[in-house]
């Protein structure tokens, strides 16, 4: 597991993958506590790997459709307006399947299953002391007191909980539910989306995400899920 990108502890890591609030968790956890790191390494130097792993999942599909608006932002085409233009350049990609297309690339924000904890599924899923919850439970006061009961070096509940509410709800800006640039953004994703399920070229892609959403809905009837 030498490129599992986290935060942590020297006792308990939080997985921090591309588009599973990866950005947030690093932006206010290691920017606000001395003794939370990011690390991708497994020697003491680069941050070793504690014994406790928490793995954040999210519903693949959901995910991928992120990436690839991500993608598209990173290429310079955020402020693009009409929804006609933005369909156009992802038909364009679909007919560049097989090449360096953004709905296949394995280091894109919109890969398939080739970043962030899924290529150690096996050995985490097999590890003791690795739990996996969904990315849900980032917004849950009960889940970070179970974190805050597994490793008691986490910082206490009650100096970060509000700031961390305000933190992910748009503490930058407008709450998420207004900002027009998430709204944008949303509705972009929903194009993706219906793409994704309606767009007979994508259906290898739809049958790779669906089977990695099989391993994460088979983790949740396990006791590693939280």
């Amino acid at each position: 597991m030498d490129n599992l990108n986290r935060i942590q502890t020297k006792n308990l890591a939080l997985t921090a993958a591309p588009k599973i609030a990866s950005t947030n968790l690093v932006k206010f956890f290691v920017d606000r506590f001395d003794n939370i790191i990011e690390s991708n390494g497994q020697k003491d130097d680069e941050g070793y790997m504690p014994n406790i792993i928490i793995v954040i999942t999210r519903n693949e599909r959901d995910r991928w459709c992120s990436g690839v608006i991500q993608e598209l932002n990173e290429l310079r085409l955020e402020h693009e307006s009409k929804h006609s233009r933005v369909s156009y350049i992802l038909d364009k990609e679909a007919n560049s399947l097989g090449q360096k297309s953004i709905f296949t690339y394995s280091k894109s924000h919109g890969h398939l299953g080739t970043l962030g904890y899924f290529p150690y599924i096996t050995e985490l899923a097999l590890r003791d002391n690795t739990y996996f919850t969904d990315i849900s439970s980032l917004s849950k006061e009960s889940f970070w007191e179970r974190v805050c009961f597994m490793d008691n070096t986490w910082p206490n509940l009650n100096e970060w909980w509000d700031d961390w509410n305000s933190f992910r709800n748009g503490i930058h800006g407008p709450p998420n539910s207004v900002n027009p640039v998430q709204i944008k953004r949303k509705k972009l994703v929903r194009i993706v989306k219906d793409m994704l399920d309606n767009d007979t070229r994508l259906d290898f892609i739809s049958t790779i995400l669906d089977n990695n959403q099989k391993t994460i809905t088979y983790l949740r009837r396990t006791d590693k899920w939280i």
